[in-house]
C-alpha cells in the first residue's frame, strides 16, 4: 500500500475516532482487509504511548499535550500525523517498544492511581498499561490448553509466541495480536479468544472458594506464587449437583463468560444470559452453536424495563454473575482509546449505575445462593468502596465472600467479588 493512502486513511480514522462516539475496535472492523492491519500497527502504539512514541521517533511535543487539548482539538491533532508517518516507513523494521512514561496519561489518572495505591504501585500500571496485550484464547474442556497450543505451535500460520496460561487453567497466551478466524481449531469450537482474566472471573464464579486464591489485596501484575489450581472436576453447591444449577449472567454481552461457565460445567447446568444489546446476543448464539453449547439461553432486556422483565425471575437462581459496565481501566492496553475519552462526569456516575444493577439482579439470587460482583478496573470508587456501598443497604441479606483484585498483567485487570445469600 502506498504511504500517501495509508497516512490519508489513518488521519480520516484518527479525526473519527475522536469525533463521534464510535470506539476505535469498531472502526478498525470497518476498514478494508487490504489497510486494517497496517492501520492497526499504527494507530494503536500512538493511542497507547503518545509522548513516549514521539520522543522516541524524535517528534516534538508541546507541554501538556495531548491531555491538554479540547477533544475536537485532539481530531486535528498534527503530531499524530508525524508519528503516522515515521511508524509506517518503520513497520518492516520495527525498533524495540520505548519505555512507558507519565506523560503518556492523562494527569488525573496518575494522581488516582498514586492516591490509591501508592506511588509504586502507580509507576507499575503505567509500565504495564502503555504496553500492547497478549492475546488470550480459552481451550474447550475437551481440548485442554496444553493439546491447544500445541496444536497452534505446530501451524505456519501464527508468527507470535505461544504459551500455556499460568493464570487460567484453560487459557493459552500468545505474544500478540495474530489472525485465528479460519483456523480448524477454532471452525470447530475448540477455542474462543477471551482475555485470561476474564477465563478466570468465570471459573471464579463457580468456584470462588478454588480460584479466589489467586487474587491479590491491590491491582498489580500476577505474582509468579499466586498461579490459579486445575478446574475442578464438578460444582455441588447447595445440595444440588451441576445439572440442577441455574446460573444467570447479567450484562452478558456477546457471552463470553456465559460460554467459559458452560463449557466448565461440560454443559450441565441452565444458563440465562440477560443484556439489553440483541446484536451481542445474537453473536452470544452463533458462538455458542459453533462451540456446541445448548444450556444458554438469550434474553434481550428492553432498557429501562429491566426491573419489570427481571421480576419473575426473583429468587431464582443459585449463582448471578454480574459483570457490570465500568471505567474499563484494566483494559487500557486492549482498548486504548479509554484513557483519551474519559471525563469526570461519566467516572462519577459509574458507581450509581453498578450499584443500582447489583441490587437489581441480588434480588434474583436464591436464599443460600450466591452473587458475584465482577468489572475490569481496579477504581476504588467502582470496587471495595462499591462492595462497601452495596453491604450498608444489603447486610441483612448477603455476606462477604472471597474477593479482589487480578492483574492487570500479564493480563488484563479484573475486581472480582462473592456474595452469598443468607438462608431465611
Amino acid at each position: 500500500m502506498q504511504k500517501e493512502n495509508l497516512i490519508e486513511a489513518f488521519a480520516k480514522l484518527w479525526t473519527e475516532l475522536f469525533s463521534s462516539p464510535v470506539h476505535l475496535d469498531s472502526l478498525l472492523s470497518k476498514q478494508p482487509k487490504s489497510v486494517k492491519s497496517v492501520l492497526a500497527r499504527t494507530v494503536i502504539p500512538i493511542l497507547l504511548g503518545p509522548v513516549s512514541e514521539a520522543e522516541s521517533f524524535g517528534v516534538g511535543v508541546n507541554p501538556g499535550e495531548p491531555w491538554s487539548l479540547p477533544r475536537e482539538r485532539v481530531a486535528q491533532w498534527r503530531t499524530a500525523r508525524l508519528l503516522a508517518e515515521r511508524i509506517y516507513a518503520s513497520l518492516s523494521n520495527p525498533p524495540q517498544p520505548p519505555a512507558p512514561m507519565r506523560e503518556d496519561f492523562p494527569e488525573p489518572m496518575i494522581q488516582e492511581w498514586e492516591s490509591e495505591w501508592g506511588e509504586e504501585t502507580a509507576r507499575s500500571l503505567t509500565s504495564i498499561l502503555a504496553r500492547e496485550a497478549p492475546l488470550g484464547i480459552r481451550a474447550a474442556r475437551g481440548k485442554s490448553a496444553v493439546n491447544l497450543a500445541r496444536e497452534l505451535k505446530s501451524s505456519s500460520r501464527i508468527p507470535v509466541k505461544i504459551e500455556v496460561s499460568d493464570i487460567s487453567p484453560v487459557g493459552v497466551r500468545l505474544g500478540g495480536y495474530t489472525q485465528l478466524f479460519g483456523l480448524e481449531a477454532y471452525d470447530k469450537g475448540e477455542f474462543e479468544i477471551q482475555d485470561e482474566g476474564s477465563q478466570l472471573m468465570a471459573l471464579f464464579t463457580l468456584w470462588p472458594d478454588v480460584f479466589g486464591s489467586i487474587l491479590a489485596e491491590k491491582p498489580g501484575a500476577v505474582s509468579e506464587d499466586r498461579r490459579a489450581p486445575p478446574v475442578p472436576t464438578q460444582l455441588r453447591f447447595g445440595g444440588s449437583a451441576s445439572s440442577g444449577l441455574s446460573i444467570i449472567d447479567a450484562c452478558a454481552g456477546a457471552g463470553g463468560k456465559s460460554l467459559a461457565m458452560a463449557d466448565a460445567l461440560k454443559g450441565k447446568g441452565r444458563f440465562f444470559s440477560y443484556d439489553i444489546s440483541a446484536t451481542k446476543l445474537q453473536a452470544l448464539r452463533r458462538r455458542a452453536t459453533r462451540a456446541g453449547v445448548n444450556n444458554i439461553q438469550a434474553v434481550a432486556l428492553e432498557e429501562g424495563s429491566e426491573a419489570a422483565q427481571l421480576e419473575k425471575f426473583r429468587c431464582s437462581a443459585d449463582i448471578v454473575l454480574v459483570d457490570a459496565p465500568c471505567s474499563g481501566w484494566g483494559v487500557l492496553r486492549r482498548n486504548p482509546d479509554i484513557k483519551w475519552r474519559q471525563d469526570p462526569s461519566r467516572l462519577s456516575r459509574m458507581p450509581d449505575i453498578q450499584l443500582r444493577l447489583l441490587e437489581q439482579y441480588s434480588a434474583l439470587v436464591k436464599p443460600g445462593g450466591r452473587l458475584v460482583y465482577g468489572v475490569c478496573t481496579f477504581r476504588r470508587a467502582e470496587t471495595r468502596e462499591l462492595v462497601e456501598a452495596f453491604l450498608r443497604e444489603r447486610n441483612h441479606e448477603f455476606e462477604l465472600g472471597a474477593g479482589g483484585y487480578l492483574g492487570p498483567g500479564p493480563c488484563d485487570g479484573f475486581f472480582m467479588q462473592e456474595f452469598r445469600k443468607r438462608q431465611k
